[in-house]
C-alpha cells in the first residue's frame, strides 16, 4: 500500500497524486472514483481526500454527482474547443512578457533540447526525447510570464489539455513530430527576442495542434460508468 506522508498540505498531495493518475489514464473518462478506496490505498482520513476531489472538480477533471458518486469528467467537442480557445488566448498573452524575461541560458538550453530530440528522431527514429521534451517551451512561457494568477490558470488549463488530448495523441504519435518544427520556429523568435514573431508563431502552433486533434476526434471517450 502506498502511503501519503504529510510534508506540506495533505489534501494538495492527494490532489496531485489523483490528478497524475487521471492524466496518465489510470482512470478513464466517465469512470467512477471511490473516495473510500483512495483513503484506504493512501492511508489517510477521508477529509483530505474529499478536499482534493473538490479541487479537481473546480478545475474540471472530476464530476461529483449528489447521491451518485465521483466520476472522472467526460469531454465533448465543444468543451475541447473551449479549452483550446482559452489556452491560445492566455498563452499568447503570456509569451508577450515571457519573450523578454526568459534568461538567455534557458532559451539556449531549451533550443538545444529540441535540436537533440530532432537529431535522435532523424538518426534512429526514436521519439523518446521528443516526447519527454515536448512541453519544454510551454513550461518556460508559463514560468516567465511574470503573472502568478495567469500562471495558476494556465497550469490548470495545461492539465485539462493534457487529459483531453491523451487518447488522441496515443493514437497519433506523429503529432509530436509535426509539432517539432513549430517549436523550433518559436524558439528562433525567442532567441532573437522578437516578441511579435514569437506570439504569431505560438498562435499558429497552437491552432495547428487544435486542428490536428480536432480532425481526428471520434466523438467518444471510451466506455463510461457515469450515468
Amino acid at each position: 500500500m502506498t502511503t501519503i506522508v504529510e510534508t506540506t498540505s495533505l489534501s494538495e498531495q492527494i490532489e496531485d497524486a489523483l490528478k497524475a493518475e487521471i492524466l496518465a489514464g489510470r482512470y478513464r473518462p466517465g469512470q467512477r472514483i471511490s473516495p473510500d478506496e483512495l483513503r484506504d490505498r493512501w492511508g489517510v482520513s477521508i477529509t483530505p481526500v474529499r478536499d482534493a476531489i473538490r479541487r479537481l472538480e473546480s478545475i474540471g477533471l472530476v464530476k461529483v454527482l449528489p447521491r451518485r458518486g465521483v466520476y472522472v469528467a467526460t469531454i465533448d467537442k465543444k468543451s475541447f474547443k473551449n479549452i483550446f480557445d482559452l489556452r491560445i488566448a492566455l498563452e499568447c498573452l503570456a509569451i508577450e512578457t515571457a519573450a523578454l524575461l526568459i534568461p538567455d541560458e534557458k532559451i539556449e538550453e531549451a533550443y538545444h533540447y529540441y535540436r537533440e530530440a530532432e537529431r535522435q528522431l532523424r538518426e534512429t527514429g526514436d521519439r523518446t526525447l521528443l516526447i519527454e521534451r515536448d512541453h519544454t517551451l510551454h513550461d518556460l512561457i508559463i514560468e516567465y510570464c511574470d503573472n502568478p494568477k495567469l500562471q495558476e490558470i494556465m497550469r490548470d488549463l495545461h492539465d485539462l489539455n493534457v487529459w483531453a488530448r491523451a487518447t488522441l495523441v496515443a493514437r497519433h504519435p506523429d503529432s509530436y513530430e509535426q509539432a517539432l518544427p513549430e517549436h523550433l520556429e518559436i524558439m528562433e523568435a525567442l532567441r532573437a527576442r522578437d516578441v511579435e514573431a514569437a506570439r504569431q508563431r505560438l498562435r499558429t502552433h497552437l491552432e495547428n495542434a487544435f486542428r490536428r486533434a480536432y480532425e481526428d476526434w471520434n466523438g467518444g471517450n471510451g466506455e463510461s460508468d457515469s450515468p
